[in-house]
């Protein structure tokens, strides 16, 4: 059972009811809050906002920004918040879709949320190979160096990083330039590859899935080492990502999609 460190003063329903209050204060993506927004927010002394933050962040539910100037919502949030939509949790629905997806495709299979301009990966199917069976789940990996944070980026979910793009493999784009321009086509096109992106000899494709409101919550990817998965194949695999995220949205009743991808 996963333990979680009680926010300062959780034993009176004053430190709960702040706790919750500092967490209502980010209400768009990707949002960084200073100490000092967060004591004005709240109404109390910068000292006690730090405080409270600091214990947020020691539990997970927010994380210190670059260079510690402020806080934004950490991977607790967003693991409550996959759990959260739908009424049921992910792994529950799309659990059985995945494992069908990696057992046509032979490849490892993931379904990734945003968590600010980062890719967090909740759920993850092994392929039937033992080659690319690592477990990536809890892990947080920037969107602009994989296929799913691209998919999410190129529709709205999830946030560019401040500053330059970091390189984290011979393949990473840090050209913001760059790095629109494929936005832009996979917009266009439906769907995300990545090649070399995240690791050296890693491609992968994948897919976006939107909720019922038309908002691009998560990403459906599928990825393997280069010597089976060359850049060819991409596209063929992205369309069979597509096909995962369409029936995981219908399992949830969801029907946000505003075009067929092509």
């Amino acid at each position: 059972m996963q333990r979680t460190v009680a926010p300062s003063g959780a034993s009176s329903g004053g430190g709960v009811s702040r706790a919750l209050a500092l967490l209502a204060l980010f209400d768009r993506e990707g949002q960084e809050l200073r100490v000092t927004e967060v004591a004005t927010g709240l109404g109390i002394h910068k000292s006690t906002a730090s405080r409270l933050a600091a214990t947020l962040e020691l539990s997970g539910f927010l994380e210190r920004v670059e260079a510690g100037r402020g806080f934004r919502l950490g991977p607790v949030v967003a693991r409550l918040g996959v759990l959260a939509l739908g009424g049921r949790g992910w792994a529950e629905v799309a659990r059985p879709v995945l494992a069908a997806l990696a057992e046509t495709t032979g490849e490892t299979v993931f379904l990734s949320v945003p968590a600010g301009s980062d890719a967090y990966d909740v759920v993850q199917e092994n392929a039937r190979r033992l080659l690319g069976a690592t477990s990536w789940v809890g892990l947080r990996t920037p969107l602009h160096a994989t296929s799913d944070g691209k998919a999410m980026l190129a529709f709205g979910a999830g946030t560019l990083q401040s500053g330059a793009l970091v390189r984290v493999a011979r393949g990473t784009i840090t050209s913001r330039k760059a790095l629109a321009s494929e936005l832009e086509e996979i917009r266009r096109r439906g769907y995300a590859t990545a090649a070399g992106e995240i690791e050296d000899g890693l491609n992968g494709a994948a897919a976006p899935v939107f909720a019922g409101d038309g908002r691009c919550v998560a990403a459906i990817s599928a990825s393997g080492p280069s010597n089976r998965l060359p850049q060819e194949d991409l596209p063929a695999l992205a369309r069979q990502c597509i096909e995962a995220a369409l029936e995981v949205e219908a399992r949830l009743g969801w029907n946000g999609r505003g075009q067929e991808a092509a």
